[in-house]
């Protein structure tokens, strides 16, 4: 979806499936409350007596209007095929390194939902650890399954990952 097909009262599911009632429109963000209660008296307000979820650029881009909505996307974006699958071994790590400690304790933790490229490879975030006072960054490089560290400041000064991006490395490995 995009931040213009959103408005107040609109119902709408998240990425993970999740239906939601938006509450707000922003500049660039919207509000929700997830309808996952029995009683219609938890949806009444505002003020709502139940939590309400911030979606940003990121988040209103995965949502949809219906589940069929979504599970086409599904199926695009696999038939588009820009992205590799991630291997068991991968998937393992990456559950591994969300809990630890260090993880835990990270307080820059929507850095880590933020793809980006080096140099023309994509890496994926799944996990940090403290160095000292320092926090280094776990990625995942998908295209040549393998794993490398950096520092926050360094990952964090990496343009995003785009679309194009991974087209291109597609293709590049190719």
């Amino acid at each position: 979806m995009k931040h213009s097909d959103f408005h107040i009262g609109l119902d709408f599911y998240s990425s993970g499936g999740f239906p939601y009632r938006c509450t707000d429109v922003g500049q660039r963000t919207i509000t929700a409350i997830c309808l996952d209660r029995t009683s219609g008296q938890w949806y009444a307000g505002p003020p709502y007596p139940v939590e309400e979820k911030l979606f940003d650029e990121l988040k209103i881009n995965d949502c949809y209007l219906t589940e069929t909505d979504a599970i086409k996307e599904a199926i695009a974006e696999t038939d588009r095929g820009v992205m590799p699958a991630y291997p068991s071994e991968a998937m393992s790590r990456f559950m591994k390194a969300r809990r630890t400690p260090d993880y835990s304790d990270y307080p820059n933790k929507p850095l880590l939902r933020l793809n980006k490229v080096s140099g023309g490879d994509i890496l994926h975030p799944y996990g940090v650890t403290k160095r000292g006072e320092f926090w280094s960054v776990l990625c995942y490089l998908p295209f040549d399954e393998e794993y490398l560290e950096l520092d926050e400041y360094s990952f964090l000064s990496l343009p995003l990952a785009m679309e194009d991006d991974y087209r291109a490395r597609k293709v590049c490995r190719g």
